[in-house]
């Protein structure tokens, strides 16, 4: 874990970030936020290594051995799918000279270190270590072991926390999942794993809203799917906001509507939907790392991971009904909606980069938001509250720190 630090941004300064009444000014993030690898130091123990966050679905490695990698901040890991059917995630670096042992994904019957073979189970203990095991010395290999990350899987999802201490998952997405049974995401697919891409700028970046629907998408999305203020809801039953859940509804001009050249949805609608479910798409934000979009005819999530001050990584899948996944036409049909929708992802990813590249500028300041960025007001609100509670913690522990020694 990295070494704890106090905000290197006064704790004072986000009190005009932070949103409490209807008639408050409220202003963006410092610009520092996003570009101060001091800053994103002390994010990585205020927010990554206190809550719980995705990191991909089970249903990516549905086989015993089946293993992805990943890495937060500096920390390589890697989850994989045990003999038993567990989930583990682990980490990716040897202990005999911390060599990374996977790369990228795949199938292994063991966890071998390509520097000297050490061999480790899909548990992370230790089987074998050439020169050690072999030869008679004193070595226990029972004793070592890769350091397991807690893990929890949530309607498919994996999640995982550094903090022993947290309440369990449930506790935080619980209702959330109640709300969202209709959608039955444990049971949904994707027709290829999760590709994750990586990016020059911060993953607060990522962070979603509507307001740049209808100007940086004007001529894309908007020629597909209507958006306006009018047609964006910011007060849905989703948010709850103290664990982290912001949400928006875009309210369809009709049932089965979609961003697609059409207007409509190209796949069969999920049949287990309401009309009420079928007649908006939900954009489910789960702080600090899964964006969900409920459509009436998959589930889209957006997942990203924080690498350093300005680098992330960054993927996007798509999520069916088995039967979905079995027509014939299915790819056919998903392939014409992912063109259809390329042009947007250009937008965004020219709006990200150019954002991240202004926040380096000795002019970068702190926006206003609109009455039309809640979603962002909110989220803003979960992460300060991350901020001033890990704040307290660090001064706290260097005050009793000094008692201690006395003693």
């Amino acid at each position: 874990m990295n070494t704890t630090v106090r905000s290197p941004i006064a704790i004072e300064e986000f009190d005009q970030s932070y949103f409490q009444h209807e008639t408050d000014e409220v202003y963006a993030l410092p610009p520092a936020c996003f570009t101060s690898e001091e800053f994103f130091q002390f994010e990585l123990n205020a927010v990554w290594k206190k809550q719980w966050f995705c990191v991909g679905r089970a249903s990516d490695i549905p086989k015993a051995g089946d293993f992805f990698t990943f890495e937060v901040g500096d920390d390589a890991l890697f989850a994989i799918r045990t003999r038993e059917g567990k989930i583990n995630v682990l980490s990716n670096v040897c202990r005999h000279r911390n060599m990374l042992l996977l790369e990228g994904a795949g199938n292994v019957r063991r966890i071998s270190c390509p520097l000297h073979a050490w061999v480790y189970n899909m548990e992370g203990e230790l089987v074998s270590a050439p020169g050690l095991t072999d030869s008679g010395a004193d070595f226990d290999p029972k004793s070592v072991c890769l350091p397991k990350i807690r893990t929890e899987i949530w309607e498919g999802f994996i999640f995982i926390n550094y903090d022993a201490l947290a309440p369990d998952l449930h506790s935080r997405l619980g209702h959330l999942g109640e709300q969202l049974a209709n959608y039955r995401m444990a049971d949904l697919k994707s027709s290829e794993p999760l590709k994750m891409e990586n990016f020059d700028w911060n993953w607060k970046i990522f962070n979603d809203e509507c307001y740049h629907c209808s100007f940086l998408h004007a001529s894309s999305w908007g020629a597909m799917y209507e958006t306006s203020p009018e047609t964006v809801d910011e007060n849905v039953a989703f948010n709850d906001v103290p664990n982290g859940i912001v949400s928006y509804n875009l309210i369809s001009p009709h049932k089965d509507a979609a961003p697609t050249n059409t207007g409509s949805i190209l796949q069969p609608p999920m049949s287990t939907l309401t009309d009420e479910e079928r007649s908006q798409l939900s954009y489910i934000t789960v702080a600090p790392n899964l964006l969900l979009v409920a459509m009436p005819d998959k589930v889209k999530y957006f997942l990203w991971l924080p690498k350093s001050a300005n680098q992330s990584s960054y993927g996007v899948s798509w999520m069916y009904p088995q039967s979905t996944l079995e027509r014939e036409d299915h790819r056919e049909k998903f392939d014409k909606e992912h063109d259809d929708l390329y042009p947007v992802m250009i937008e965004d990813l020219f709006a990200w980069r150019r954002s991240h590249m202004g926040m380096k500028s000795n002019f970068a300041s702190r926006g206003r938001l609109t009455n039309e960025e809640l979603v962002i007001k909110r989220l803003q609100n979960w992460l300060i509250d991350q901020y001033r509670a890990e704040d307290r913690r660090v001064e706290e522990e260097r005050r009793v720190l000094p008692i201690k020694a006395v003693a």
